[in-house]
C-alpha cells in the first residue's frame, strides 16, 4: 500500500496561493491598464486645449481669455502629473505582483517536483515488496517440491 505524501496541504496550500497571485496580478493589470489610459485621455485633452490656446493666441484673443487658459493649462499639467504619478504606483504594483507570481509558480513547482519525487519512491518500495512477496512464495514451491520429492 502507498504512503499519501506527506506535503500535500502544503502543495495544495501553495497552489491556492499561486492562484490568488495570479489573480491579484490581473487585478493590477486591470488597474494600471486603466489608469494608464486616465493619462492618455489627460495628455490628449491638454494637447488639444493647448492647440485652442495657440489659435486664440494668433487671432489675438482677450488678455482674461488667455489668462484662463493659461490657468486651466496649468491645472491640467497638474492633473498630468498627479496621473503619472499614480500610473508609476500601478507600475510598481505590476512588478511586485509579478515577482510574487513568479514566487509562487516556483513554490508550486517545488512541491510537484517533490510530489513526483514521493511517488516514485513508493512506486519503487511497492515492486520491492511485490517481488520480495513473489520471491518468498516461489522459495516456498521449492521447498515443498523438494520436499515432495524427498
Amino acid at each position: 500500500m502507498t504512503r499519501p505524501f506527506p506535503l500535500e496541504i502544503l502543495k495544495t496550500l501553495s497552489k491556492t496561493r499561486s492562484d490568488q497571485a495570479s489573480r491579484k496580478l490581473g487585478q493590477v493589470n486591470r488597474r494600471h491598464y486603466e489608469e494608464q489610459k486616465k493619462l492618455d485621455m489627460l495628455i490628449r485633452f491638454r494637447t488639444d486645449y493647448e492647440g485652442r490656446y495657440q489659435a486664440v493666441i494668433q487671432t489675438g484673443g482677450a488678455f482674461e481669455t488667455l489668462m484662463n487658459f493659461q490657468h486651466f493649462l496649468e491645472r491640467l499639467d497638474e492633473a498630468v502629473r498627479q496621473q503619472r504619478a499614480v500610473v508609476a504606483q500601478a507600475d510598481g504594483e505590476v512588478s511586485q505582483g509579478q515577482a510574487t507570481v513568479q514566487k509562487a509558480h516556483r513554490q508550486v513547482r517545488s512541491m510537484e517536483v517533490l510530489s513526483e519525487r514521493h511517488s516514485s519512491r513508493e512506486q519503487e518500495r511497492t515492486i520491492r515488496i511485490e517481488q520480495k512477496v513473489q520471491d518468498e512464495q516461489v522459495g516456498q514451491r521449492i521447498a515443498r517440491l523438494l520436499s515432495e520429492a524427498k
